[in-house]
């Protein structure tokens, strides 16, 4: 049996856009794969459990907690602080070469309970870089994962073959590009390239909103302003929650930002055309070099 093929029970906990494309990569990958998914309201329906066993993606439904005693990856897809919270619960039931895995996109919070309690052995962080504007099952598929950057963080106490195991996951499954860094580089990092981004773009449209009294700024809002503000239709909760676990790193690049910004609004000020100029010649050339072939 190879590598990827001695792990055939998955679990799900929490099943929104991206456990939902990690799912599906699953079924499509791995058709014969057990997928299950826990049913945390425990005394009704989920309807995007319900609709995902439909679709065929999950194999069936749990309400029992001690039932992921037999899944032999568990996939930790709620917000943060809820996966935090059922780290507990799940201690006692984890087979002894489980591997769990997360998608979050703050690493350090969850890397500090793991130690705590105990689960340092069987986890390996996950972050597929991935995503829309929308939220939710429904809107899930297997493709959003492909050519995307998927980051793994494992803990020092990882077996190499669960590493392996995941790593081939990753490429072989969802065919994602597997990075494995440590975990306070990808936080540091995505608080540049993710997180400060939909704070700044939020900003922008919350000041459009507060100057739009005659209804002109929505009625012109185009292509541009389009673009720079999409990410500002995501979950608010969601982002709430990643500012406050990720607040930090977060904090530290809006001060890099606000001084960048000062040095901007210096230079207009004072009608400074060629520190202007150099101030989007510098930006248009790293962003050219960012997006400048196929690889990336």
């Amino acid at each position: 049996m190879d590598l990827l093929h001695s792990r055939s029970h998955f679990g799900f906990i929490g099943l929104g856009l991206i456990g939902g494309s990690v799912a599906r990569c699953i079924r499509r990958e791995l058709p014969d794969a057990r997928i299950s998914a826990y049913n945390y309201y425990e005394t009704k329906k989920h309807p995007r459990l319900e609709k995902a066993l439909a679709d065929g993606v999950l194999t069936d439904i749990t309400t029992d907690i001690s039932r992921v005693s037999d899944w032999d990856v568990i996939f930790l897809c709620a917000p943060v602080r809820t996966n935090v919270a059922y780290l507990t619960r799940l201690k006692p039931y984890l087979k002894a070469d489980c591997i769990l895995t997360d998608v979050g996109s703050v690493k350090g919070e969850i890397y500090h309970a793991i130690r705590n309690v105990g689960l340092d052995h069987c986890f390996i962080g996950g972050h597929p870089m991935a995503g829309t504007e929308h939220i939710g099952y429904e809107y899930s598929f297997a493709e959003l994962l492909r050519d995307c950057y998927y980051i793994l963080t494992p803990t020092d106490r990882i077996p190499e073959e669960s590493i392996a195991w995941m790593q081939e996951f990753v490429r072989s499954v969802t065919h994602s590009r597997c990075v494995t860094i440590d975990v306070n580089e990808h936080d540091e990092a995505t608080a540049g390239i993710s997180h400060a981004p939909h704070v700044i773009s939020a900003a922008l449209v919350n000041a459009v909103r507060a100057r739009d009294d005659k209804g002109m700024y929505r009625l012109l809002a185009a292509g541009g302003f389009r673009d720079i503000t999409r990410i500002s239709s995501s979950s608010p909760e969601m982002w709430k929650s990643i500012c406050l676990a990720n607040r930090d790193a977060i904090l530290e690049f809006l001060q890099e930002y606000r001084n960048i910004l000062g040095t901007m609004e210096q230079a207009i000020r004072e009608g400074k055309e060629e520190d202007i100029e150099h101030f989007f010649a510098t930006a248009k050339e790293y962003r050219d070099q960012l997006f400048s072939d196929d690889s990336k």
